[in-house]
């Protein structure tokens, strides 16, 4: 059924988007919207064959289901930490190889990650992910032996420590609390993807 494999794209979208602290904005966007594209074909799909088909033969509608399951799956998977975590632990020796080369303001990707820029600041060498939809920035902190959360830091950064010297920063809209990891629909912000 078309409507099921439709399905695919907004889950590897919303997946992908959550990858990186603060998500991804237009991937994050992206899938929403295609979520409700496809959720709209699949009702109209699905009321067509419940209205066109004899109660005998609904049992042909099980591929129906697949898209309610596949939604759910996906929204529950992306909402916990688990795809960036994996994602950080499957990237981690690459992103360490390029923490011990000189920062630069380019555009660097390394695996899921686009980083704006590199920069080393009390210690720490800052990695921004490039268009953050749950926050003004975000990104990665190598800090060996130094704990940026002891800091003072001029733009309102969170810290939250992923494993020995590697943390996370979330530099908030309006300075609330928000977790770097996975899908929080009600705090993504068009501010500065327009």
């Amino acid at each position: 059924m078309c409507v099921t494999a439709a399905a695919v794209l907004p889950a590897s979208l919303m997946l992908y988007g959550v990858s990186v602290p603060g998500g991804y904005y237009d991937f994050l966007v992206g899938a929403l919207w295609c979520w409700a594209i496809v959720g709209v074909a699949w009702a109209v799909v699905g009321m067509r064959w419940l209205l066109r088909d004899p109660p005998e033969s609904r049992w042909r509608l099980w591929p129906l289901a697949v898209f309610p399951v596949l939604l759910v799956a996906t929204w529950w998977t992306a909402s916990g930490d688990l795809i960036g975590k994996a994602a950080f632990a499957h990237y981690r020796a690459d992103l360490e190889r390029l923490a011990g080369r000189p920062p630069t303001h380019d555009d660097t990707h390394v695996g899921p990650y686009t980083f704006d820029y590199r920069i080393q600041l009390a210690g720490c060498t800052l990695f921004s992910v490039r268009g953050p939809a749950m926050a003004q920035g975000s990104g990665f902190a190598w800090c060996p032996g130094v704990a940026p959360i002891d800091h003072s830091w001029g733009e309102g950064e969170i810290f939250e420590r992923i494993e020995g010297d590697w943390y996370t920063f979330v530099m908030p809209f309006g300075g609330d609390r928000v977790d770097p990891w996975g899908l929080q629909v009600t705090r993504i912000d068009s501010v500065g993807h327009v």
